[in-house]
């Protein structure tokens, strides 16, 4: 059936004040009387609502996993320390009764490690050599479940007992020190005075990061209390580990108080957020570029659409509908058609992203080594990106309609005696 005769079906005197059924109904008849061309354009919007949610959700596992990457490594991704700790990190901003602290965060169902840190700097001297670094007293114990630290030592093994110190492979160098090796620290105590220590390298890690590597020293946390007199219940930080960086500001919301600052990773790592940033500008920039491509596409299928049916057109002008009630119907067509091209879209990338997610998309054999290197998977994993599936369906609803303004706009204009003298 015609558009004409479902006009005339309905009655042409409907059509002056013509009902939001009618032209619904209407402008879905319409996309199927060219089902070729419809689906067509359908799957152009389709594949561009594919292409942006894909692409932002496997952006946003990769950066998930650069993230937990550098979190676990050394910051975790909760921090809890003095208020004036992050501006002014001194021996003397520390958090009392660590202990209770400890069991208020181990007590959160998002919390899966929490490892409390002391923290100062040092000279440390191997016989004649002598460099400056930064001492980190910790619990073994704490750190070796999360911690890629522990996991990088290349040299001997990780720490176990008071005595022991390991090394940073660039500071190792340095100060001419093999796993065996006699440290001697000499720093100031919290109070004044000299703090003083001895340890027996036990092992030498390399996590890839060289600014790390060359300046750090983790000691037995009971060593660097008696050395820089702290009590046994004060600590510096509190590093905390959750099952993903996403939680982490829920997380510091809820053990914030007085006198605690409750630190999420990206107050931690702020030039890692930069990073984050600039990628997604780049990104930004490809979604802008993609749904430009899309509303052009629309256009040049609605141009066609209203050329084809001049002559229809011109005959529902004729029988009474006004000018703007035209414009309605061809925006009404293109939402039925962002529509059907959104749904299809999101269908699809959704069975893709849900199948990717629990597998992973291996890397090429020649990055494997690298990516190896930096502690993170062989595999990458994409996240739904809920914020991309709103944009790119808001994005593909906006861009139909406007590409539609130019075709409404001549609709608009047309003059029924000469619309109707067109050739179909």
């Amino acid at each position: 059936m015609t558009v004409t005769a479902a006009v005339a079906a309905h009655g042409a005197r409907t059509l002056p004040g013509a009902s939001g059924n009618l032209l619904l109904a209407l402008a879905w008849r319409n996309l199927w009387r060219n089902r070729r061309r419809t689906w067509l354009t359908a799957c152009g919007i389709a594949f561009a609502v594919w292409m942006l949610v894909f692409a932002w959700s496997m952006n946003d596992g990769t950066f998930d996993i650069m993230i937990d990457t550098a979190a676990r490594t050394f910051s975790g991704h909760v921090a809890l320390q003095d208020p004036d700790y992050q501006e002014e990190p001194t021996l003397e901003h520390v958090l009392s009764d660590a202990p209770a602290l400890l069991d208020q965060a181990k007590g959160l169902a998002s919390v899966k490690h929490a490892a409390p840190r002391t923290m100062g700097t040092a000279l440390l001297s191997v016989d004649e050599r002598s460099f400056g670094a930064q001492i980190v007293g910790v619990l073994p114990e704490a750190e070796t479940g999360w911690s890629t630290l522990a996991s990088s030592i290349t040299d001997g093994r990780y720490l176990q007992a008071p005595g022991e110190i390991v090394l940073g492979a660039p500071l190792a160098r340095n100060l001419h020190a093999a796993v065996g090796s006699e440290v001697v620290m000499l720093g100031t105590a919290r109070e004044g005075g000299v703090a003083a220590a001895a340890a027996q390298v036990v092992g030498i890690f390399d996590t890839g990061q060289v600014a790390m590597d060359r300046s750090l020293a983790q000691i037995h946390i009971a060593d660097f209390r008696d050395a820089w007199r702290l009590r046994d219940d004060q600590v510096h930080v509190i590093a905390l580990v959750l099952d993903g960086p996403r939680q982490s500001a829920e997380v510091a919301a809820q053990l914030q108080q007085p006198g605690v600052a409750a630190l999420p990773w990206n107050e931690l790592m702020p030039e890692l957020v930069q990073m984050v940033d600039l990628k997604r500008s780049g990104q930004g920039l490809f979604f802008v570029l993609i749904a430009v491509i899309v509303v052009f596409s629309v256009v040049n299928t609605f141009m066609m659409t209203v050329f084809e049916r001049t002559p229809e057109l011109g005959m529902l002008r004729a029988l009474g509908m006004r000018g703007g009630q035209l414009q309605i119907l061809l925006h009404i067509e293109a939402l039925w058609l962002s529509a059907l091209g959104i749904g299809v879209g999101l269908l699809f990338t959704w069975a893709l992203l849900a199948a990717l997610s629990g597998t992973g998309i291996p890397l090429p054999e020649e990055t494997r080594e690298l990516v190896a290197a930096y502690h993170m998977p062989d595999r990458l994993y994409p996240a739904y990106s809920w914020g991309a599936t709103y944009v790119a369906a808001a994005a593909m609803l906006l861009g139909t309609q406007l590409a539609v303004l130019i075709p409404a706009f001549r609709v608009r204009r047309m003059q029924p005696v000469e619309a109707l003298r067109k050739e179909d």
